[in-house]
């Protein structure tokens, strides 16, 4: 069964991480092997160290329920020093589940960490189009790495445009303090990360 055939899924907060094994997610699933954690969804999401798993949660599109019913974007929750708002901050309501819903048909997902350090990152891509990664270990918080969704968008990713993406890595790390001279490893880090991922996305398309 493909990541697109999946039905909608909501998991309770207080439910193991380990709830989303087995979802056939693709990002998710490359997760796990990156990720040490079997805490509850609620202090995952919370914690900025689990920030990877938000990451792959980000690029399936996972909504919060909140104790109202009505359901908010992850994205909207995120805290500017990382993790997410789940107890419900400056008179936010307080989130009860994670929803998680059909990836879009011809959509695939993957997640990729690098071999040296503690920087991931996660993509959803189409043939259509589509396109969403993140970028973690590299601001305060997951980052939305729009340069690299720019110019992969609706494109064959030949090892002309993954070289061009790792490269621009670069630029998308740039304003957070990565990428000077003084910081060459955690550079290539980054530019590792992107290429083992669009690799996997490249497979995945195939």
């Amino acid at each position: 069964m493909a990541a697109s055939d999946v039905l909608e899924t909501t998991i309770p907060l207080t439910e193991s991480v380990l709830a989303l094994a087995g979802r056939r997610n693709d990002a998710l699933a490359d997760w796990f092997p990156i990720g040490d954690s079997v805490s509850p969804l609620r202090v995952c999401l919370e914690d900025p160290q689990d920030d990877s798993l938000t990451a792959a949660l980000l690029v399936h599109d996972a909504d919060l329920r909140l104790n109202n019913g009505d359901e908010v974007p992850l994205d909207e929750r995120l805290l500017a020093a990382g993790g997410v708002d789940v107890d419900g901050r400056e008179e936010a309501l307080p989130a009860t589940a994670l929803v998680m819903p059909r990836i879009p048909r011809g959509a695939v997902t993957a997640m990729a960490g690098s071999r040296t350090s503690p920087i991931s990152a996660a993509a959803r891509l189409s043939r259509n189009g589509d396109a969403a990664f993140i970028l973690v270990g590299i601001a305060p918080h997951p980052l939305r790495a729009r340069q690299i969704e720019s110019l992969v968008r609706g494109r064959s990713l030949d090892d002309r445009i993954i070289d061009l993406a790792a490269q621009t890595a670069r630029s998308e790390a740039q304003p957070y303090g990565v990428g000077d001279v003084l910081d060459a490893a955690k550079l290539a880090s980054v530019e590792d990360c992107i290429r083992r991922l669009l690799n996997l996305l490249r497979d995945r398309l195939e």
